[in-house]
């Protein structure tokens, strides 16, 4: 954590500013920070950061009939479930749909009602649901490369 002044000047840790962390920082979930200022400056400020779960990659699409079915590797660790996405373009603007898969163990979903003999562009990311200010949030982890496959 580095701390400035107004003015841009470097703040000296432990004459100016305290830091606190939260506990349980190696888990998946958000976390606060708080810094509490002292000597010639007051107040506290508390910022948040974010622990992602690790991602997972997609190692293979099968083509079927209106649809395809998606696999990929498992994360069991600190891993609530996984979120597929598919669309009919590379920037996954056009026609995009996404499916949520609970489950860490769970490896692959078929995904039907789809047009047939069409392309569509597939990536994958895991998910954890932690708690935070007494709500669930979903924290999410980086899209997995994305693969194409055309439906039969």
């Amino acid at each position: 954590v580095t701390v400035k002044d107004s003015k841009g000047k470097a703040l000296v840790k432990n004459t100016d500013y305290t830091v606190s962390y939260a506990n349980g920082r190696k888990y998946v979930g958000k976390y606060a920070v708080k810094i509490t200022f002292k000597g010639k400056y007051s107040g506290t400020k508390t910022l948040y950061f974010t622990i992602k779960p690790k991602a997972t990659s997609l190692t293979k699409l099968t083509p079927v009939k209106k649809g395809f079915k998606a696999y990929w590797k498992k994360q069991a660790t600190q891993t609530t479930g996984y979120q597929i996405q598919y669309a009919t373009d590379k920037a996954f603007t056009k026609n995009a749909k996404g499916i949520f898969v609970s489950g860490a163990k769970t490896t692959s979903k078929s995904i039907s009602k789809l047009y047939s003999k069409k392309g569509y562009y597939v990536r994958v990311r895991t998910y954890k649901t932690v708690k935070f200010n007494g709500r669930n949030v979903n924290i999410y982890s980086s899209w997995s490369k994305t693969m194409y496959v055309k439906t039969k």
